[in-house]
């Protein structure tokens, strides 16, 4: 199951909880997507765009999807998964 929410809320609950891992996601036509493995929770929480809040945001530069994800948490593990690109 995966949970979209923006930034801030991202980042409040990765302070009060914890992140197990940070993943960022290839796409189709060079896009990526960051999600984040929160302590106790079962399901991957994906950063959403601002406009939409139910739609994982995709970025154009793997370097800004990776700074924007160490902005939020500082993971102990960050995976970058180039195989397995999850569908729209």
């Amino acid at each position: 199951m995966a949970v979209c929410a923006r930034y801030d809320v991202l980042r409040a609950l990765a302070h009060a909880s914890g992140v197990e891992q940070v993943t960022l996601w290839a796409l189709p036509n060079k896009r990526y997507q960051v999600s984040f493995r929160i302590r106790n929770q079962d399901h991957e929480w994906y950063l959403a765009t601002l406009r939409n809040k139910a739609m994982p945001r995709a970025f154009v530069n793997l370097g800004a999807a990776a700074h924007i994800a160490y902005g939020i948490a500082h993971a102990p593990t960050m995976i970058v998964n180039m195989s397995k690109a999850r569908q729209k």
